[in-house]
């Protein structure tokens, strides 16, 4: 099955993304900000990452751009 990563700060956001996927089957893991959505990436490799604009720390742009310079 496939894993996806929810980055999402949002709690109703998070949630409803989370209860959608999981409903149609794939595997979630879940960051509230830039930095962990990074490191989760980069650590478990997902299939698909869902990623906000606006975040506490590093907004979603700067944290793609970091996913993609890793080049793993």
């Amino acid at each position: 099955m496939s894993l996806i990563l929810i980055v999402e700060d949002n709690d109703k956001n998070m949630k409803l993304a989370r209860d959608i996927l999981r409903a149609k089957g794939y595997d979630t893991l879940e960051a509230v900000n830039g930095e962990d959505g990074v490191r989760l990436a980069l650590q478990h490799k997902p299939d698909l990452v869902l990623m906000d604009i606006q975040l506490p720390d590093i907004n979603g742009i700067e944290a793609f751009a970091r996913i993609r310079a890793s080049a793993r």
